[in-house]
């Protein structure tokens, strides 16, 4: 999962966002809700309308890898190509909707959608109240990333079921150029950045032909679903605030034998994964924290619920106890 993250409104509002951050606000002040709503629209923007080229760094507790992206920003589909500059050579390929990827070994997984839309320094969503239902914004003040000027902005969680992050955005075309989701004694936990980025300008087209021979990916392109469905095996109650259900499925897991069912919550900064399977006597259950992610997995009747995201403990605890097979008791945390 983390290999695969480290790759892992135009128009009036674009131009009035832009006015926004030509007038540098006071430092350590907390943005009004219109020009929260502007300046995250903007940076949502800038990441799909603005051309750049750069190499950028992923560190993630301590894992940390360097990658190279190349996106053109066109009037039809946009292009990109990414490249890792570290480890086993991968290599991620997308023109408009069309993803194709190079993986070690050759093989070719399905993606979901919503996973490749998020890579940095495309992680914004489109619908700006999605994040600031959940997080205030304030101004930080002014440094320089990979030698361009940038503003500091604070995302402070109105909760304590999420982490604060901290994002560096270029002041002329509102590009993120560096992020940092903050743990729970604001240390550091994963940090993207750009150590050298051209923005604008021509792109030559030969560093937009992939280096490997990528193949097609299966895209999930189905749309997220904003109520669970019935269930006649749970009650599902009392899950926490601000997370929107974006997905129900089955997902193929790593030395499972068959599928199990997934739930995926997003809050617009981060997500968490809800998986229900057969539950096995050989599982681990209990917390396991690493580098801002948590897990957590209990025994629920006949199942084994595991809970995971880059969210406090509290958190994946509160969802794994909202879940309650047919006929038992809600579980005491």
């Amino acid at each position: 999962m983390m290999k695969t993250k480290g790759w892992i409104l135009a128009g009036s509002l674009f131009l009035a966002g832009h006015r926004l951050l030509a007038a540098t606000p006071v430092a350590n002040e907390l943005l009004n809700p219109q020009d929260a709503t502007q300046l995250v629209t903007r940076v949502a923007n800038a990441a799909r309308t603005v051309t750049f080229q750069g190499v950028y760094v992923h560190q993630h507790g301590d894992n940390m890898e360097a990658f190279r992206v190349i996106h053109e920003a066109t009037s039809g589909n946009d292009i990109e190509r990414r490249e890792s500059l570290d480890g086993p050579p991968r290599e991620f390929y997308r023109q408009g909707n069309q993803i194709s990827l190079y993986l070690p070994g050759g093989q070719v997984y399905p993606i979901d959608r919503r996973q490749s839309s998020k890579l940095f320094p495309r992680q914004f969503p489109d619908d700006p109240e999605h994040v600031l239902v959940n997080y205030h914004v304030r101004y930080i003040g002014q440094e320089r990333v990979a030698g361009q000027d940038t503003n500091i902005y604070d995302f402070e969680p109105k909760d304590k079921l999420r982490y604060p992050h901290r994002y560096w955005v270029h002041t002329d075309t509102g590009l993120m150029l560096k992020s940092v989701m903050l743990g729970v004694r604001h240390e550091p936990v994963e940090v993207f950045a750009f150590s050298q980025v051209q923005i604008g300008g021509t792109i030559d087209k030969r560093q937009l032909k992939p280096v490997y021979p990528v193949k097609p990916a299966p895209v999930d392109d189905a749309p997220g679903t904003l109520t669970l469905p019935k269930d006649p095996e749970w009650d599902i109650h009392n899950l926490p605030g601000g997370f929107r259900l974006l997905k129900v499925g089955q997902r193929p897991m790593v030395g499972k034998p068959r599928p199990v069912i997934h739930h995926l919550y997003g809050d617009g900064l981060v997500t968490l994964s809800v998986f229900i399977e057969p539950f096995d006597p050989a599982a681990p259950l209990g917390i396991a924290q690493q580098a801002g992610i948590t897990v957590f997995a209990r025994k629920a009747g006949p199942y084994l619920i595991t809970v995971l995201g880059e969210v406090p403990a509290e958190t994946v605890q509160a969802f794994s106890y909202a879940y309650t097979p047919k006929g038992e008791k809600p579980s005491a945390q």
